[in-house]
């Protein structure tokens, strides 16, 4: 789970990042990749894997599609979910480039200790950080991984997949740029609800060390572990908290510790088939009857017109970047450090952020077939940025 650090003034994103406050830690779960092998490497290895996740549509988090109406995720991720669903609103995911709604989200027994006592958070052992969501349709065109029944994990070669933050194990975290990658790893424990590995350094000794070695990333909370048997790719541990050793995070040497699949086992099924009378009703939780679609209502919008709002802005010391992607039919912003955040034309020249519609950007001052201005507005008040 990550620790959040908002951006002064800017970014848009500080008050959703902050509504998240109650994941915050000491401990994250730095996509940190080894710092001898080329990163291209690490975004293809991701390729093979895509089909298979689930992405929450969250500030941060993922999941993994495992049946047809079903993805698998941390409980820490899917209690964001459930407050949606608490405060009235719908939520949606993202499987294979497509918006499915979420009818149902389900935290395993004794998540719930959490929220009752928070100060106990970061002592992680008694957690069973384990979630299902139940998606209203089946995903167009995705794969199912299927789950690691068997209990003999250890040394078995795993796979990790995610967008979250990047970095190498001499740097740390170092920002978000949006694309996914993949990474590699061993595990060495697989005791009770855990599985665990080590973040090596190439030139260690250890059995160990991987090609692709690397660790998950804040906001890869939730996403997979696979291991692929006979060419079958099978979902043997969930994302949860990573173990700094009270040092920085992401370096190497930090420790991963990923819900174990087969100890949950039996819960999942049981769930999925709908014969678990013992679970507490508490935790599962589904949208009200009259939740609403609070998604921005996008506007029709010629793309060549992207272009008079692509630039770089000044405010303060922040940079805002503008740019277009998918053919120049799609704006996005972003700000050193941050992922990029997709814009959904609303009105004129204005925009409001895919993730929230509570985030807004509009372009004024037009010179010469180019805005000169960039107005932000959030929650805590609207700042002016100026094209540089």
């Amino acid at each position: 789970m990550k620790k959040i650090n908002a951006i002064i003034v800017m970014l848009l994103l500080s008050l959703i990042l902050a509504s998240f406050s109650y994941i915050t830690n000491s401990k994250q779960d730095p996509m940190i990749i080894r710092h001898d092998k080329d990163e291209a490497e690490f975004i293809k290895l991701a390729e093979r894997f895509e089909k298979y996740m689930c992405h929450l549509n969250l500030p941060d988090c993922e999941g993994t599609i495992i049946a047809d109406q079903w993805a698998i995720t941390a409980a820490h991720c899917a209690i964001g979910i459930a407050e949606k669903f608490n405060n009235g609103l719908k939520h949606f995911v993202i499987v294979n480039n497509e918006e499915i709604e979420v009818d149902k989200v389900i935290m395993y027994k004794e998540w719930d200790d959490i929220q009752k006592n928070p100060s106990n958070y970061n002592d992680m052992t008694p957690l069973n950080d384990i979630a299902l969501v139940h998606l209203k349709t089946k995903p167009i065109g995705a794969l199912q991984a299927k789950l690691y029944v068997d209990e003999d994990e250890v040394d078995k070669l795993i796979y990790m997949v995610g967008k979250g933050d990047i970095g190498t194990g001499l740097t740390g975290v170092k920002g978000n740029d949006g694309k996914q990658r993949g990474a590699t790893n061993r595990i060495e424990t697989a005791k009770g609800k855990w599985l665990t590995w080590t973040f090596d350094h190439p030139d260690t000794k250890s059995k160990y060390l991987t090609e692709y070695e690397g660790i998950s990333g804040p906001g890869d909370s939730g996403g997979p572990a696979f291991i692929v048997k006979d060419d079958t790719v099978y979902l043997a541990g969930i994302s949860s908290w990573q173990d700094t050793k009270d040092g920085p995070e992401g370096l190497y040497g930090v420790v991963e510790n990923y819900a174990r699949v087969s100890h949950f086992i039996k819960w999942i099924q049981e769930e999925m088939s709908g014969t678990d009378s013992k679970s507490e009703p508490m935790l599962r939780v589904e949208p009200k009857a009259n939740a609403i679609d609070d998604r921005p209502k996008a506007i029709d919008i010629n793309p060549n017109a992207l272009n008079q709002y692509v630039g770089d802005y000044k405010l303060k010391e922040t940079t805002i970047k503008i740019y277009t992607e998918e053919n120049g039919t799609k704006l996005y912003l972003f700000v050193a450090d941050q992922q990029p955040y997709e814009l959904v034309p609303t009105a004129k020249h204005q925009f409001t952020f895919k993730l929230s519609n509570e985030y807004k950007v509009e372009f004024k001052n037009l010179k010469n077939g180019v805005f000169k201005e960039l107005i932000a507005t959030q929650p805590e008040g609207t700042y002016t940025a100026i094209r540089k």
